[in-house]
């Protein structure tokens, strides 16, 4: 059999909704894919991966390790590999400001012990950031210890709607703890949302305990698992489908979605087809293009992406034209780069500072058109987007709130080759792509042995870290899987090929 390109996947039946939204979840020993479609194209793709799982949410005791009040921060050792990062901002009440001289040292001393929650992961050299004011979610609520105000998602636009879910929680308040009410809310009944708002504040009282009694560093608080927070934080209201492919997960999604979104009961699927999900659904060009440097786009012209440690630079590139549809054909062109560029920002999960280097225009008409194309489109962003503007120099500043790593850092590490302008996927990443083409494979030769021949990379990490998924899937496809290193082979390239079995099995 030839040499396989993991960049050939593909398949010719189209299998998609128009104008709709579908929630596609892939679920395999030791990682979860999750997919967002909306159109047909895929916007956003969210990795869980044991290896490197998210600490986002989850509530520890710290202890303060080190005061730097030329940061106006601390930080707290949470028994993990980095210390976390908790700024001044996060420890004084919320609405608070400082005041001039204020500083860390006024408000906490090394050694003492504090309740804090992970607002993002660590990343690069830098830990985990940090905060004492803790938020406790459910699909339509997220109750707020420490503050007393109703606030409602801006999304729910309804003034009456918006009246009538400030009053529900309120009668279950006390005076020292809030609830911000989620768009989610808008489909829930009033006895769903009591129901969700109790389950909090019991939640929250063994927090209380935990900490009363529990000695430093300790972790006394996590988020449900990646399939649960994805149904509770990523999932429209509007989808059309959620698609899972793991029995046991649809089972948990199911009893999931009874408690908290009845009305998107109807919509969960249980793909049980011979194919991969994200293969038969034809996402394999989507995911290449989210880790390309460069996008084409239909008029021709393009879109490069550079991820650098202090910002992410775009530029868009105009196909050739004629002097007389010069400023038009630009506008056109810096159009069709909005929708791509807000698109591969949350596809990509790009953060922090972005800079935009759109197509020099002239006309302050076009470049106001292409300002406010931009700000509308990144509305539909779920973390907060906020658009600066053109500076002096012709760049559009936009700021993305960081949470997680980007999809690049999520499945690959700088290129070696290009000097880091690339990126070259990490051989646990090729590893699950292997096992999906095994997956492939295993149905065209249900009486045959497939032989596997790897870089002696990807070999390791298949009978190592990713044995229990390669054993599964041995079980699963009832194949045997005889796996050889091949030394000619880069980490990308593999071969498959049959082999006869013998009446006692493996042959050889």
């Amino acid at each position: 059999m030839a040499c396989h390109s993991l960049k050939r996947l593909c398949y010719s039946e189209v299998l998609i909704l128009s104008n709709a939204k579908e929630l596609l979840i892939e679920v395999r020993h030791g990682r979860l894919r999750t997919a967002l479609v909306i159109d047909g194209r895929l916007v956003e793709l969210n990795v869980e991966d044991e290896e490197h799982p998210s600490l986002i949410g989850n509530i520890y005791i710290g202890r303060v390790e080190k005061i730097v009040d030329t940061l106006n921060a601390c930080f707290v050792d949470l028994g993990l590999q980095h210390k976390g990062f908790l700024a001044l901002a996060e420890i004084l009440p919320i609405g608070a400001k400082a005041i001039s001289g204020d500083k860390v040292s006024k408000h906490l001393c090394e050694g003492d012990k504090v309740c804090v929650q992970v607002l993002r992961d660590a990343y690069e050299d830098k830990g985990p950031k940090l905060t004492t004011h803790l938020r406790l979610a459910s699909r339509s609520i997220v109750l707020t210890p420490g503050v007393s105000s109703i606030k409602i998602s801006h999304r729910i636009s309804v003034s009456k709607k918006r009246s009538y879910l400030r009053g529900l929680p309120r009668e279950l308040t006390s005076k020292k703890e809030g609830f911000i009410v989620r768009t989610a809310a808008q489909s829930n009944s009033e006895k769903e949302i009591i129901a969700q708002v109790e389950s909090l504040k019991r939640e929250y009282q063994i927090i209380k305990d935990r900490f009363c009694k529990s000695t430093t560093p300790t972790f006394i608080y996590g988020p449900p698992n990646g399939l649960i927070r994805t149904l509770r934080d990523r999932t429209p209201g509007d989808v059309s489908r959620i698609v899972i492919d793991d029995i046991q997960a649809y089972l948990e999604a199911k009893v999931y979605l009874e408690k908290e979104a009845p009305a998107l009961m109807k919509r969960l699927i249980y793909h049980k087809g011979p194919q991969p999900l994200f293969f038969r659904e034809e996402l394999a060009d989507d995911i290449d293009q989210a880790l390309a440097a460069s996008i084409v786009l239909p008029s021709g012209g393009s879109v490069k992406i550079t991820e650098t440690p202090a910002l992410v630079a775009i530029d868009v590139n105009v196909a050739g034209t004629s002097k007389v549809r010069y400023e038009q054909s630009v506008l056109e062109t810096n159009l069709e780069a909005c929708a791509e560029i807000t698109r591969q920002i949350r596809l990509r999960n790009l953060s922090g500072l972005l800079v935009v280097d759109f197509v020099s225009m002239k006309n302050n008409i076009s470049k106001n058109k292409v300002l406010t194309t931009l700000k509308k489109l990144v509305r539909g962003d779920p973390e907060q987007i906020f658009v600066a503007g053109f500076t002096r120099f012709g760049l559009v500043e936009m700021t993305r709130k960081r949470s997680k790593p980007s999809l690049r850092a999520s499945l690959g590490q700088s290129c070696l080759v290009c000097e880091g302008s690339g990126v070259a996927l990490t051989a646990r990443t090729h590893g699950f792509n292997v096992l999906d083409c095994l997956r492939l494979e295993g149905l065209s030769y249900q009486n045959q042995g497939l032989e596997l021949r790897v870089s002696k990379t990807v070999a390791s990490c298949l009978t190592g870290q990713l044995k229990v998924a390669l054993d599964h899937l041995k079980a699963e496809q009832g194949v045997e899987i005889k796996i050889s290193v091949d030394a000619t082979l880069k980490d990308e390239f593999f071969d498959i090929i049959p082999f006869p079995l013998t009446k006692g099995g493996l042959n050889g």
